[in-house]
């Protein structure tokens, strides 16, 4: 039963960090992209302000419910979990070695003073998230791949 819950867990976990991902890539980005500077970085503050501290708590938990399938799962899909660990893990590397410290150059600019020639964060910013994005694809699909088999 502890196993079944913990799968559901890895499961809900993994699919919102990546539907939400994959929204903000789908939508959100290209949305940004076509702002003026000073309207993207102002909507920028805005839109990261409703992420904190759910997302990084939501791949956590997905995350450490993967770490703790690789234990107690049946052999064959234990495999999976472990690999959706992995991937769950190149998530959150990603948002935290890349897109947040890009985010804290965004927060701490004066959008009133930016220059025509201002190092525009968001081609970097968008190629980090899609990478985040795939890696959270990827688990959801590893994750469910490892609850069937661990049903079978």
């Amino acid at each position: 039963m502890f196993t079944a819950l913990l799968e559901v867990v890895a499961i809900v976990g993994s699919g919102i960090v990546a539907g939400v991902f994959l929204a903000i890539a789908v939508s959100v980005l290209p949305a940004l992209r076509a702002l003026p500077a000073d309207r993207y970085i102002d909507m920028h503050r805005r839109l990261g302000k409703g992420y904190h501290p759910i997302m990084p708590l939501t791949v956590n938990g997905g995350m450490f419910a993967d770490l703790v399938l690789v234990f107690l799962a049946p052999v064959p899909a234990r495999y999976l979990f472990a690999a959706a660990f992995v991937l769950m893990l190149g998530t959150q590397g990603v948002s935290h070695l890349a897109n947040v410290p890009i985010n804290k150059r965004i927060h701490a600019m004066d959008p009133a003073a930016l220059t025509p020639d201002w190092d525009d964060p968001r081609p970097l910013w968008q190629n980090w998230h899609l990478l985040r994005t795939v890696l959270a694809v990827a688990a959801l699909a590893v994750n469910a791949a490892g609850a069937a088999l661990a049903a079978s």
